[in-house]
C-alpha cells in the first residue's frame, strides 16, 4: 500500500515538472494565437482516445443564422440513456474536439451517455457572442433529435464552463426547460480574474499563468467589461440552475473560481457538489491513463451523471 501511495506521488511530482517546462511555459508568453493553438494541438496527442467508443464528426446548421457548427459525438459501447453536450477548455482561443477526445470517450463510457464535443468559434476572430450561439445551437439540436432535457447535461473545462453555464442562465431567463446537471472542470468563469488563487498560488500552480487567460478572457468579452455575467457568469444570478458537480485542483491558479461558484451557487439554493483534489492542477482529469487521481475523478463524473438519470 505504501509502495502505491510512493508511485502516485512520484508520477505527479513527475508529470507536474513536465508542465511547468511546456504548459506553464508557454503560457505565460505573449506568442501568436496561432502558435499557442498548434502547441496546445500537438500536446494533446500524448492523450490516447478509448477503442470502445465510437468517434463521429458531424456538423449542424443553425437555421436563423446559416452558421455551420462542427463537433465530434462519442457514443459508448453500451446503450446510452442520456447526452453530454461539452464545451472544451482552452481559455476560448485554443482547444478542440481533437484536443478533448481522449475525455470524451472517458465521459462517454463511464457516464454511459452519447458526448458532442463542438469545436464553437474561438477568439479573437470570433468575440462574445458567437461561441455561445454555437453552443445553443448544439443544444437545440439535441432537443430537435427526440432527448428530453432531463436526460441532458452541460459541460465544460476551464472556459468552457463559461459557456456551459451562461447558456443554462439563458435557458433559465427565457422559461425553458432545463437539463438534469452540469459538471465543471476546472472552470474559468471570472474574467475579472480577481480571485485570490490567481496571486496565491501562482507559483504553486504547474500548468497556468494568468497571462494567457486574460488574453483569452479579453478577446472572448469584446466591448463588454470582464465583470459583465454575461461574460463572466459567476457574477450573474445562478437561481433555479440544474445540480453542479465542480472539480479542481488544489493547486491550481482557478481554484478560487471553483470555490466561489460552488460558495454563489449554494447560496442561490442550487445543488452543488465541489470536490477539490489535493496536488492536482488545472484539468488533470485528462492525465487519467497515468495518475489515479483522475481516474477518480473521472468516475465521479460518470456517478453524478448516472445518479441524475435514474
Amino acid at each position: 500500500m505504501g509502495l502505491n501511495i510512493n508511485i502516485e506521488k512520484i508520477k505527479e511530482s513527475l508529470l507536474k515538472q513536465g508542465l511547468r517546462f511546456s504548459f506553464k511555459t508557454a503560457s505565460g508568453l505573449p506568442l501568436p494565437f496561432p502558435v499557442l493553438r498548434g502547441a496546445m494541438e500537438i500536446g494533446a496527442t500524448i492523450f490516447r482516445p478509448r477503442t470502445d467508443v465510437l468517434i463521429k464528426k458531424i456538423k449542424l446548421k443553425d437555421a436563423a443564422t446559416q452558421n455551420i457548427v462542427k463537433a465530434e459525438v462519442a457514443t459508448p459501447p453500451t446503450r446510452p440513456q442520456g447526452v453530454l453536450l461539452h464545451c472544451h477548455g482552452g481559455a476560448f482561443f485554443a482547444g478542440s474536439s481533437r484536443t478533448h477526445r481522449a475525455l470524451s470517450t472517458e465521459m462517454a463510457a463511464r457516464a454511459q451517455v452519447i458526448v458532442y464535443m463542438l469545436d464553437y468559434r474561438r477568439v479573437p476572430e470570433h468575440p462574445y457572442p458567437a461561441a455561445l450561439d454555437d453552443v445553443k445551437t448544439v443544444y437545440q439540436h439535441l432537443l430537435s433529435d427526440g432527448w428530453r432535457p432531463d436526460q441532458i447535461f452541460l459541460g465544460g473545462d476551464s472556459g468552457g464552463c463559461a459557456l456551459a453555464l451562461a447558456l443554462a442562465i439563458q435557458l433559465r431567463d427565457t422559461q425553458q426547460l432545463l437539463p438534469a446537471g452540469m459538471v465543471m472542470i476546472s472552470p474559468y468563469v471570472d474574467m475579472t480574474l480577481s480571485s485570490v488563487s490567481v496571486r496565491a498560488n501562482v507559483k504553486r500552480d504547474p500548468m497556468l499563468k494568468s497571462l494567457a487567460l486574460k488574453r483569452g478572457g479579453d478577446g472572448y468579452r469584446g466591448k463588454l467589461n470582464a465583470d459583465d455575467p454575461r461574460i463572466s457568469p459567476l457574477f450573474a444570478d445562478l437561481k433555479g440552475l440544474p445540480p453542479l458537480l465542480i472539480q479542481a485542483g488544489s493547486e491550481e491558479i482557478l481554484l478560487g473560481d471553483a470555490r466561489n461558484l460552488a460558495s454563489r451557487a449554494e447560496a442561490s439554493g442550487v445543488e452543488t457538489t465541489l470536490n477539490v483534489y489535493e496536488n492536482m492542477w488545472h484539468n488533470f482529469q485528462m492525465f487519467n491513463l497515468l495518475i489515479q487521481k483522475a481516474d477518480d475523478a473521472l468516475d465521479e463524473i460518470g456517478q453524478f451523471i448516472q445518479g441524475k438519470l435514474v
